[in-house]
């Protein structure tokens, strides 16, 4: 019976019945831990409440940081070239 989930099987031979899909579903979600791993402070099974509430504010702000950094270049690199465009 399909039912159009990832990791629907045969009846018969207990196969995968896309095994392409579920081997792209099962890569990506291994891409995602890995990505929550690589996080400034990796939040572990393990830590209570107020630390993993903690460590997400941190994690949040360190990247909403990152794009105001990249917003400020942005603006910065626009202003150099509309003065340069002006002055030429």
């Amino acid at each position: 019976m399909w039912e159009g989930r990832v990791d629907d099987r045969c009846l018969y031979c207990d196969g995968f019945l896309e095994p392409q899909r579920f081997s792209r579903e099962v890569e990506k979600k291994v891409n995602r831990e890995l990505l929550k791993e690589n996080d400034y402070l990796f939040i572990k099974p393990g830590d209570g409440l107020i630390i993993r509430w903690y460590k997400k504010s941190v994690n949040a702000f360190r990247w909403m940081a990152f794009y105001v950094q990249i917003a400020f270049f942005l603006f910065v690199t626009l202003l150099l070239v509309l003065l340069s465009l002006m002055v030429g």
